[in-house]
Formats: C-alpha cells, sequence, structure tokens
C-alpha cells in the first residue's frame, strides 16, 4: 500500500505564459506566481505540447509574433482539438490595430490584450476570466448529474430560467459518506422511504448534509470525519438487514448550492463522490471501508473505541481502503462512545 496521501488543498489553477521573449516571461511570471500555477513556453510549439499533454493548463496567455508558429495558429489548433477546445486563451501582443483584434476573437481568444502592458488591468482581466471559466464548468458538471435526478421541466427551470442566477459553489474538504446494495432495485417503496428518513435523521443528529442527487442508496457528507464514521456506524446496524456496503472518503469537495420546487438543495460535484463509492465497493455486505486519508484523520478515535465492531480489518494491497468496519448488528446492547448511540 501506499502511504497515507494527505487530503488536497484548494485546487490553484493553472497558467500557461507563451512569449519568445524571456523578459516578457519574467514579467508574467511576477505577475501571477502568488496567485496561480505559472507554466511557460517559449515558442508555440512548447505551447502545443503543454496544452496537448494529459494536464493541459486552465488558461492561455498567448503572445501572436513567434518565429516557429505564431499565436494565431497555436491558437487554431487548440480549438480544433477536442479535449483544448475550452480552454480560455488570451491574447497578449504588440499587435494593436482593431483587424488584429478581431481575427484573435473570432479564432475563440477570450480577450485580447495589448503591450506595453499594464499590469493591474491584465491581472484583472484574467482573475475574472479564471473565475467565470471556473464557474461554467462547475454549472455544467451539476446540469449534467442533475439531468438524471430531476424532471425536464424542474431542469429547464433551474439552468435556463432565473433560477440559474442563484446558483452558488463552494470549495472545501468534506468528508462523504457513501452507501450503496445490490439489494437497491428490489427495495419495495416501503423501504425506501423508510431507509430515507433513517438517513435524514442521523445526517441531522450527526451534523451531516444528505446529497438527495446521488446514484446508489445514499451519500451524506460532513465537515467533520469522525462525525462520518459514527454516522455510518449508526445506519449500518440499523439498516443492517438491507445489506449495505459504505464507503469513507476525505476529499476537496465542491459543493453546488440550488433551488429546486422552492427549496434549497445541495450536491457534490466533481469526483469526491465517486471515490467515496469506489471506496465502498472494497466493503463486504454489512461492512464500512475506510480510505487512506480519512483513516489518517480519525485513527487514534477508532483504534481507542472499537468496542461497537465485531471485526476491524486493515487492507495491506489496496490504496483505496486502509480499514474495513464491521459494526455489532444486535440491538438493545451497549454500543461504543464512537460507534454508536448508546443504548440502541
Amino acid at each position: 500500500m501506499n502511504p497515507t496521501p494527505a487530503v488536497s488543498e484548494l485546487k490553484v489553477p493553472r497558467i500557461l505564459v507563451v512569449d519568445d521573449m524571456p523578459d516578457n516571461l519574467f514579467l508574467m511570471n511576477g505577475l501571477f506566481e502568488d496567485r496561480y500555477e505559472v507554466i511557460q513556453a517559449p515558442s508555440g510549439r512548447d505551447a502545443l505540447k503543454v496544452v496537448m499533454s494529459d494536464n493541459p493548463p486552465d488558461m492561455v496567455l498567448l503572445d501572436i509574433m513567434m518565429p516557429d508558429m505564431d499565436g494565431y495558429e497555436v491558437l487554431r489548433r487548440i480549438r480544433q482539438h477536442s479535449p483544448t477546445a475550452n480552454i480560455p486563451v488570451i491574447f497578449l501582443t504588440a499587435l494593436g490595430t482593431v483587424q488584429d483584434r478581431n481575427l484573435g476573437i473570432d479564432l475563440g481568444a477570450v480577450d485580447y490584450l495589448t503591450k506595453p502592458v499594464d499590469p493591474e488591468l491584465v491581472v484583472q482581466r484574467v482573475e475574472a476570466h479564471v473565475r467565470a471559466t471556473a464557474h461554467a464548468r462547475r454549472i455544467e458538471s451539476l446540469g449534467e448529474k442533475l439531468s438524471r435526478h430531476l424532471t425536464p421541466d424542474a431542469w429547464q427551470k433551474l439552468f435556463h430560467g432565473a433560477e440559474l442566477e442563484a446558483i452558488r459553489f463552494e470549495q472545501k474538504v468534506q468528508t462523504v459518506l457513501y452507501a450503496d446494495t445490490a439489494q437497491l432495485a428490489r427495495w419495495s417503496d416501503r423501504e425506501r422511504d423508510r431507509f430515507t428518513a433513517e438517513v435524514e435523521w442521523l445526517a441531522v443528529r450527526h451534523c451531516g448534509m444528505v446529497d438527495r442527487y446521488i446514484d446508489g442508496a445514499a451519500a451524506v457528507f460532513f465537515d467533520e470525519p469522525a462525525a462520518c464514521v459514527r454516522m455510518a456506524m449508526d445506519l449500518q446496524r440499523s439498516a443492517n438487514e438491507m445489506q449495505l456496503r459504505m464507503g469513507i472518503h476525505t476529499g476537496l469537495c465542491d459543493i453546488g448550492t440550488f433551488r429546486s420546487d422552492f427549496q434549497a438543495c445541495c450536491t457534490l460535484i466533481g469526483p469526491e463522490a465517486g471515490l467515496a463509492a469506489k471506496v465502498a465497493a472494497t466493503a463486504a455486505t454489512g461492512s464500512i471501508a475506510v480510505s487512506p486519508e480519512t483513516y489518517a484523520l480519525v485513527k487514534d478515535e477508532i483504534d481507542a473505541d472499537v468496542g461497537g465492531c465485531l471485526l476491524m480489518e486493515e487492507f495491506h494491497d489496496s490504496d483505496l481502503a486502509q480499514v474495513c468496519l464491521t459494526p455489532t448488528p444486535s440491538k438493545g446492547a451497549t454500543m461504543s462512545t464512537f460507534a454508536g448511540l448508546g443504548m440502541a
């Protein structure tokens, strides 16, 4: 097993600066190194290597007059390649005619700034485009996710009506509980309602937020990792006959907040819920798999108090899960302080 990774910090946008003049690269690096991860390319061909790589930039600041390949051609190739077609490109050039500007915008540049640059203006424009691009990508991800869970009318109203302006996003570290079962398709309406009510009640008790827009049985996210583990233990006990498999993972989450049917709702976008689902897939029926990221945060509490577990198994051959907890299913006995509600 690999060493336990640290929980991700806030994601820093990557800005590619393309210019054949070292002084200009130095200036742009000085303007943005405290805000973004700055990558430099001294030519158009070098820029395309970065853009077409497995780790493309979030934005490109592109000079036009370069000896090997001009900026117009670089932008054409970026726009013609599907995986990179939506990367925002800002021209930063000495060419200042209306015709030059119109050509750059027609090719797909999001902005056109001329040299000599006004450093304050460049920073303002770049930051505005970074924010707008990040928001647009989150809206796209949210729309794709909710298309599977909202009615067409509700989806249309949210993303093509006045409610679109009310959508907000927040990025923060959360611990995600994901529950699933092979029996889900065979649950009766009564079983679904009983399970949903149990999840809602336990989430309130443990200060978690239920994500109602997921494809499994349940997903709940928490500020406190230990609270997430406590709820998982309680839910596994109370719904033991439903043969749940649960996964817990901690990471940097994008949380989308919106209104649907006049109610405030929230859901996770991005990979963290999916990672929790993959962790859950490593658990045995009736058990809770805990990722290395989460276990590093709650290890001392779990190790000191596992009296409510039938089994605590540690994995040595998985990068997804580090331990698997199997809570005591019986009711009427005194439970562990960490693992349950006390007298169940």
